[in-house]
């Protein structure tokens, strides 16, 4: 009688094993959707920022003050941008009209979900049994999860002889965000805007 039971325990888990799945989504400590993330809202500051600064000035700019996780790439972005608008960029402070200090506020992601539904959970343990490890999949009746990258920018230029002021931007902002949703257990898409645009990707953007 033990054996029948234990099998049919067995047999009524096999539907729930069928359906545990484990998604492994990066190796490295920050994924690449936040790297992207964050990399489309300092490219999309940048640009903002770079459009407070006259064209055709000679300047020195100076990044070596901020610190975030992505200033190495931040700052490459802005010089970019500068570069693009016409500004000559040179490597002496002597030569340049003007020395643009710039600061970052902000730089990083923040994530919001919104959950209806059972959360993952553990496959119990059957009589005779260590346990599995394995985990029952959520079970989503409605799930809004959405992550959204923030850069803040600003910049000051002074002239390097007299130290007088040359320009002030106002603070530039840049977003970027990825919103995954589920209905009714087995429907699932997302929404980003990071990508390319012509990347297939299903779905309106959902706010």
């Amino acid at each position: 009688m033990y054996r029948l039971v234990k099998g049919v325990a067995l047999l009524a888990a096999v539907p729930w094993l069928s359906a545990c799945t484990t998604e492994r989504a990066t190796s490295p400590m920050r994924t690449a959707t936040e790297q992207l993330l964050i990399s489309t809202a300092a490219d999309r500051a940048a640009e903002k920022l770079a459009d407070q600064i006259m064209p055709n000035i000679r300047a020195y700019l100076e990044t070596d003050l901020i610190d975030a996780p992505d200033a190495s790439y931040a700052a490459l972005a802005i010089r970019d941008r500068l570069l693009r608008r016409g500004v000559q960029l040179v490597d002496d402070k002597g030569l340049a009209d003007a020395v643009i200090e710039v600061r970052i506020g902000a730089l990083s992601t923040d994530e919001t979900s919104i959950f209806l539904g059972t959360p993952s959970l553990p496959l119990p343990t059957l009589p005779g049994y260590t346990t599995t490890g394995v985990l029952l999949p959520a079970l989503n009746v409605f799930k809004r999860a959405r992550a959204q990258a923030t850069a803040k920018f600003a910049a000051t230029g002074y002239d390097p002889k007299t130290g007088k002021l040359i320009v002030a931007t106002e603070p530039q902002y840049g977003y970027s965000q990825k919103v995954d949703w589920a209905v009714l257990f087995f429907f699932s898409w997302t929404n980003q805007d990071y990508l390319d645009p012509e990347q297939p990707h299903r779905g309106a953007f959902g706010q």
